[in-house]
């Protein structure tokens, strides 16, 4: 049977999540991750035994360093680190023979470091898929297809205590998608002070919302309360004809206004399945639904305005790097 190759690097959290969806991949995989942490490890290898999967497919090879890894053919390198130094770690991985990323958001943490990135995409002939998988869900497709693609929409995202930094991505990519338009211009209105990021000391998080404009009058605006840990994520949509509610906490419909709608149900999808969709639509057409890095590009750079923006506001000082992952 002709065997995949597939390279894991960060196999903590999320890449273990990637780890799951890939052993349930219908081919024989080889699975080289690249991970330092035995704690990490031992929490992949626990969450592998919660997935149904044929164990004789899958042939995992675990290394410490990217430098213990030699290149073997890998089809697919899933890049789930942390952002900060992330394009040191690709750029390694480009010379040594990658060439097909799924990379988690956000992808770095300064648009230098984005432009240097796409640079080196380019001067290897590589592609690069970021991960914010909203396209994947099924019910945003039948949703996505029943409103359409023309005239002006509006996107409302309600949440608690979620981590704006770290999430705001998500949806401005499912807005980027509806409304067919990579170049959103944010402003923001955000709380006079940051919050501990869970990723690490070094890191902030941030609450308040954001708001984007697309090229044809199309409004976002995603709102984080901190005060609330509980209070469900609330998303709505709607256009001059339609209007649609989602409480995503609860995967319900809380409003609809048209007969499209009346037989949907919203589920939500996970990384332990989704990539597995991903990964084989990578493998099998050298291609995917989620943003390219080049399509994601504007999106981060915006991200990164407002949010140094507002730490110069809090401190004072100018920052290269945006602290956020």
């Amino acid at each position: 049977m002709d065997k995949k190759a597939i390279a894991i690097v960060g196999c903590g959290n999320i890449g273990s999540r990637h780890l799951q969806a890939i052993a349930k991949l219908p081919v024989t995989v080889i699975v080289d991750i690249i991970e330092p942490s035995e704690s990490a490890r031992r929490l992949a290898e626990s969450r592998l035994t919660e997935v149904p999967h044929n164990k004789s497919n899958l042939h995992l090879n675990w290394y410490k360093s990217i430098h213990d890894l030699k290149f073997g053919g890998h089809l697919l390198t899933i890049v789930a680190t942390s952002s900060i130094d992330r394009i040191n770690t690709i750029d390694q991985l480009l010379e040594s023979g990658h060439s097909r990323f799924l990379i988690e958001k956000m992808v770095c943490q300064s648009a230098k470091d984005y432009d240097t990135l796409l640079s080196k995409i380019k001067a290897h002939d590589a592609k690069g898929w970021v991960n914010t998988p909203r396209r994947y869900y099924k019910s945003y497709q039948e949703i996505r297809e029943c409103f359409g693609t023309t005239g002006p929409i509006h996107i409302s995202v309600l949440a608690g205590n979620m981590g704006l930094g770290s999430n705001a991505i998500h949806f401005l990519d499912l807005f980027s998608w509806f409304c067919n338009d990579y170049k959103i211009s944010l402003g923001e209105a955000l709380y006079d002070k940051v919050f501990p990021n869970k990723r690490g000391p070094n890191l902030v998080e941030f609450a308040g919302t954001i708001i984007g404009f697309s090229r044809d009058a199309s409004i976002l605006e995603v709102s984080f309360l901190p005060s609330n840990e509980d209070m469900p994520l609330i998303v709505s949509i709607t256009t001059k004809d339609m209007h649609l509610a989602i409480n995503e906490s609860k995967e319900k419909f809380i409003a609809e206004s048209n007969s499209c709608l009346s037989n949907l149900k919203f589920q939500n999808e996970y990384v332990s399945d989704l990539t597995a969709r991903i990964a084989n639509d990578i493998l099998t057409t050298d291609n995917c639904l989620l943003p390219t890095l080049e399509n994601s590009y504007y999106s981060h750079c915006e991200l990164f305005r407002i949010f140094n923006a507002h730490l110069k506001k809090l401190t004072g000082m100018e920052r290269e790097l945006c602290p956020i992952t």
